[in-house]
Parts: structure tokens; sequence; C-alpha cells
């Protein structure tokens, strides 16, 4: 032992000796089988120059390469893989790049990129379908209760005049592509003006991006059922439009069907009204041209303090012809509006306008013709007009002496004293079941004056009525006295020649 010992070190200076002279930095790395191994750390840095290969070694190079590489496949991979995750993460990552490992920057940053532009071209193209799938995993994930309240807290933050409550979870109905809403209650927060306590079974909507982009609202279609409720009108300011009430007058609806519904209507001059809607069913509703688009009503039933009144598009009497067409030019369509016998206070005829009616009956039948209005377009307007033939029929009328002359909303007087009591003699004459000969007559709009305007009492369409209906009145009642004349003429003749007669006879006896 003494003798190898001093041979290792030996050895050991004799080798560190030569290693100074070639500058060789030696490491020792391990011991096998009880020899000592050195290594040369600046001949293994050094750059080597690997032997040229043949184009036989290349190939043989190359075959083995794609031998040991085709032995990584996805199946092989899937057999490896101890979880589903695993598994999932093989599938996806195979598909994307046919390998499995680890993704670098550029491929992270595409994919990030592709998945933010797919959702922002999901939003834009399937707005409802968006919201459906977000609803629906709001209701499976939380209670329907807080569901609810934050949507109502976050519609009333834009629109802090109304107080909106869902009792109910939100349903996407994939049938027909829209979210509906079940169990809603709308009410008004202001006091003054327009009051509004509404509840609703069903609101079913489809919502669209290109019209919240062109800022018409992103609500496109609407369906309503089961609306009930009341409205009140009694805290309305005259002197203001009212549609600026609602504050958003550029909104619009491709569609809107309200069925089953029953509201009433409280109103300052007149008893409440009681309307019930079994269909409601309108193409275009435009919060500046309510009216307007309410006269181009694909369809309207429902009953006025239970009184039928249908609203459609009136059928012709002759068979169709290919002249048709030009016939009903320039107007869009003429919707026919029939009214079944309502009492005439419950429809405020008892007014201003007629204020010396106490009470009676009224049938209305009508014919609107609105122009046709090329969507966006606002130029000639001024040229356009609303044609409207009216037939009146009144039952049962009972009048009296007012004291005032009768007058418009504007203050304007429409008759005399004078001229009204033989109205009020004409109409007094009628015995109880008879009835007042029809009254028709046609009013003129300017379609202009209808922006703006969401009732008839707005638009002054009722003067225009009240002035034509005193007007054919007024035509009865000279009717009627000359008809009374006569009548007096021929029974004074007929008085005068049998006086004369009898006195004939007696100067011949």
């Amino acid at each position: 032992m003494m003798i190898s010992r001093s041979v290792m070190c030996s050895l050991r200076s004799s080798v560190s000796s030569v290693a100074k002279k070639r500058a060789f930095t030696l490491v020792q790395c391990k011991r096998f089988n009880s020899h000592m191994v050195f290594r040369d750390l600046n001949y293994t840095n050094k750059s080597q120059s690997l032997p040229v290969l043949s184009k036989q070694s290349k190939h043989l190079v190359s075959k083995s390469t794609l031998s040991s590489t085709a032995l990584v496949t996805k199946e092989s991979l899937l057999l490896q893989a101890d979880s589903t995750w695993k598994r999932m993460a093989i599938r996806s990552k195979w598909a994307l790049m046919k390998n499995y490992r680890p993704f670098n920057a550029d491929e992270v940053s595409a994919i990030f990129s592709w998945v933010i532009l797919s959702h922002i071209a999901w939003i834009i193209l399937g707005t409802t379908t968006f919201f459906s799938l977000l609803f629906l995993g709001l209701n499976s994930l939380f209670a329907k209760e807080m569901v609810g309240n934050v949507m109502g807290k976050i519609i009333m933050s834009y629109y802090p005049e109304f107080s909106i409550a869902f009792e109910d979870a939100v349903v996407p109905e994939w049938e027909k592509g829209m979210i509906d809403f079940k169990k809603v209650r709308l009410s008004t927060v202001d006091k003054e003006g327009l009051q509004l306590d509404l509840t609703f079974d069903s609101i079913k909507l489809t919502l669209s991006f290109k019209k919240w982009k062109d800022l018409k609202g992103i609500i496109e279609d609407v369906e309503i059922q089961g609306l009930s409720g009341t409205i009140d009108r009694t805290n309305i300011n005259d002197d203001t439009p009212e549609v600026d009430w609602f504050g958003h007058t550029e909104y619009e609806l491709n569609s809107l069907k309200i069925t089953d519904s029953s509201v009433v209507v409280i109103q300052k001059e007149s008893k409440p009204l009681k309307i019930a809607l079994f269909d409601l069913e309108m193409q275009n509703v435009r919060a500046n041209w309510l009216l307007l688009d309410m006269l181009n009503a694909t369809n309207i039933s429902g009953t006025v303090n239970d009184s039928l009144f249908t609203f459609h598009k009136r059928q012709h009497q002759l068979a169709y012809v290919n002249d048709i067409a030009d016939d009903l030019n320039p107007w869009k369509r003429i919707m026919r509006q029939k009214l079944d016998p309502v009492d005439i206070e419950s429809i405020g005829l008892i007014s201003d306008k007629f204020n010396w009616l106490t009470s009676g009956k009224i049938e209305v039948i009508a014919d609107f013709m609105p122009p046709e209005i090329p969507e966006g377009s606002h130029h000639n307007m001024d040229s356009r007009y609303l044609v409207a033939d009216f037939k009146l029929q009144f039952y049962d009328l009972k009048t009296k002496t007012p004291s005032e002359e009768p007058c418009l909303s504007t203050g304007e007087k429409i008759i005399s004293m004078d001229e009204l009591k033989p109205l009020l003699a004409y109409v007094n004459s009628k015995e109880h079941g008879e009835t007042l000969p029809p009254l028709s007559f046609r009013i003129v709009k300017k379609v202009d004056e209808l922006e703006n305007v969401s009732t008839l009492k707005e638009s002054k369409l009722l003067d225009l009525i009240a002035t034509e209906v005193y007007i054919e009145l007024l035509k009865h009642v000279q009717e009627y006295e000359i008809e009374q004349r006569n009548k007096r003429i021929a029974a004074w003749s007929q008085a005068v020649a049998s006086q004369l007669v009898v006195v004939g006879l007696g100067a011949i006896a």
C-alpha cells in the first residue's frame, strides 16, 4: 500500500507538470473501477470540425431520423397519458401544430388573437345568441333572483326614470332565436308626467349590434305576452310632447307583437279606458313617428270598454286586377279601422268640443291612407299627406244647452250659440231608437306635422274631426229645416185649398 500511494503521488505530480507545460486544464471527473479519469476542458470547448459525410451516409442518417420521429404519434402519446385533461391537451396541440410540445410566444399570441377576434365576430353577427349563452351560464352558476336583481340595476343605470324587476330566470328560446324574460315588473320612479305600473308575463326580444352601432338601440324585435297594469295620464303636461318623456326618440324597433294583454288608461277629462289587446303586430316602431307607424300596423284587434275594435288592411271590393297597385298610389296601403258602438263619455267626446252632449253611443269606421315613406328618408316630407275617410254613426244621443260655446283645443270657437240651438232641436227631435244619418267626411293632414307625435290629441286630428262633424251635422240640420218648411208649406197649401173648395161649394149651393 505504501508503494501504490507513492506511485500515485508521483503520477499526479508528473501529470500536473505536463499540463502546466501544455496549458491543459485537467478535471477529475469520476472514478471508474478504482481508476481516475481526467478531462481536458480546453480541448472539449474547442470547436471540432465534423467529418464530411458522403451521400450514402446522409441517406442512412436521414432514414434513421425519420424512423425515430415516426414512432412519436398521437396514438402513442394518448396511450401514455394518464388523465382526461392530458389527453385533451394532446388532442388540442396535435390538431393545432401536429406535435406535443410547449407553445412558443408566437403561437400563444396567434391563439389569443384568434380567440379575441372570433368573440368579437360572434358578438357582432350573433348578438342574441351571445347574450343567450351568457344569461344561460349566469342562471346556471348563480341564483336566478340575484341574476334578476343585477340585470335590473344595470338597466336602471341607463334608464333611471324606470324601476325594473325580474322575478324569474332569463331563458333563451333557441327555436326562435330570442331571449325570454319571465315575470317582469316595470314602473316609473318620477311622480310627474306619465305614470306606469305594468307587469309582463313574458318579454321576448332579439338584439342587434348594428342597431346599437347606429345609435338606434340594441333591441331589434320584441314580443310581449300577458301585459297588465295601469297607465296614468292625469299628470301629463299638454305643452310638451309626450315623446320627450321617453328621452330616446332615435330608438327604433324592427317589429313589435303584443298578445293577451289588458291595461287601464286613466285620463283627465273622461272615464278610465279599459283596453284589451288580443293581437297587435307592427313591422316598424319609431319613437319619433309613433302615430304614423301605428296607422301602418299590420294588425290590431281588441276591445275598448268591452266594445270590439279591429285595425287591418282593407280588402278591395272588386277582384284583383293588374292596375290595383296603381290605383292605390301614392299611398302605401289602405288600413280599415272599425269600432263597435261605444259610450261617448268613455272615449272623451263629452269635452269642450261637444259640451252639449250628455249621453249616447258612437260607431266609427275609418280608412287611413298613410303615404309611402322610404326608411331613413326625411326629404320632401312637406309634400306628403295622410288621408283618412270617416263614417260616424251616432245612437241615442241626449243633449243639453251648454253654458259656453264649443271650442277646439286651441280655444278657437267652433260654432255660435245661435247656430247650436237648431242643432240641439234637430238631435232632440229623434225619438228613442231612431238614429241620425251617418256622417261621412275626409280629412287631410301633412305628414311632417306628425313627427314627434304619439297620440291623436297631439296631432290635432281630433280638432279636424270635430270640425268636419259639425259641418256634416249642420248640413243635416239645414236639410231637416228645409224638410220641415216644405211640410208646413204643404200643410198650409192643403188647408188653403180645402178652404177654397169649401167656399166654392158654398157659393154654388
